[in-house]
């Protein structure tokens, strides 16, 4: 890519220079770069938002092993003489 003044206070982005320059060409350029940048920022934050919940899910597994296991439930069994 060649980078020479277009117009005063402009750079030219275009490879055959400033008097090929495509305003078009130049729009998907920048276009796609955001594009770019947005997918890879959403990258970011997927992959540390997943780091941080599998910390928390190893925490959460070591403290439910650190519990007492629940007591089983008694049955008791009803009749209907017990219910008068």
């Amino acid at each position: 890519m060649v980078v020479e003044k277009a117009k005063p206070g402009g750079l030219s982005t275009s490879t055959g220079g400033p008097r090929h320059q495509d305003p078009a060409k130049m729009n998907a350029r920048i276009f796609e770069n955001a594009q770019v940048m947005q997918r890879r920022n959403d990258q970011k934050v997927a992959n540390r938002t997943r780091a941080k919940a599998e910390k928390e899910w190893v925490k959460l597994v070591t403290v439910s092993k650190q519990c007492p296991p629940f007591p089983k439930p008694t049955l008791v069994k009803l009749t209907s003489e017990q219910l008068l």
